[in-house]
């Protein structure tokens, strides 16, 4: 009677084990695809905001180039202060990309992935 007793509670522990491992997965899946979301959506709207600047940029320089060309003088000399501007942009932003892009880019990624759950949700 007392080993049938032991084995009832082996095997209920066993199971309890087995339903506590199947959870603890199922919890690491959960939350794995909650931050994987919210890196997702953070780079999305990163693309998105740089894909309104991109546009708005554009607009801005024709319309600079046809300004310079009506008041000012040629229209390749108007293009041309706008590709040395371009230019000038991108040497900065090459040079400072660290400060501006990858620091920020590691610290939102660092901050999602290792953000601590609160128990009071």
């Amino acid at each position: 009677m007392e080993s049938h007793r032991l084995t009832d509670n082996v095997n209920e522990i066993s199971e309890n084990v087995r339903a506590y491992i199947r959870l603890k997965t199922d919890l690491l899946k959960l939350t794995l695809t909650e931050k994987m979301s919210l890196i997702i959506s953070a780079m999305l709207i990163s693309i998105i905001l740089f894909l309104v600047f991109l546009f708005v940029s554009m607009f801005i320089s024709v319309a600079f180039i046809f300004w310079f060309r009506d008041h000012v003088g040629p229209l390749y000399v108007g293009a041309l202060i706008v590709a040395g501007f371009y230019l000038l942009i991108g040497a900065i932003v090459f040079f400072m990309r660290n400060g501006l892009f990858i620091d920020p880019l590691v610290t939102k990624i660092t901050k999602i992935l290792l953000e601590e759950e609160n128990e009071d949700k």
